[in-house]
């Protein structure tokens, strides 16, 4: 039994994330906008949403074998 998100789902909530996170939003600041375009933060964001994503499969995997287990019990 699998539980949550598949790894297709996975992958796009990683890929979301990221647009999410770099996308411009109203107000903000002309050195925001430009931080936001550099290299160094760029590769931050995707580390922190690739790193977030692998605690979720970590996790959903974890719960897929407990609620099984919980069944074979039952």
């Amino acid at each position: 039994m699998q539980l949550g998100l598949t790894q297709r789902e996975l992958t796009e909530l990683t890929r979301k994330s990221v647009q999410l996170i770099l996308s411009g939003r109203e107000g903000d600041s002309e050195a925001l906008t430009q931080y936001k375009t550099s290299a160094q933060f760029r590769a931050g964001v995707q580390l922190a949403c690739a790193a977030m994503v692998l605690v979720l499969a970590e996790n959903n995997e974890r719960i897929s074998q407990q609620l099984a287990s919980l069944q074979k019990e039952s």
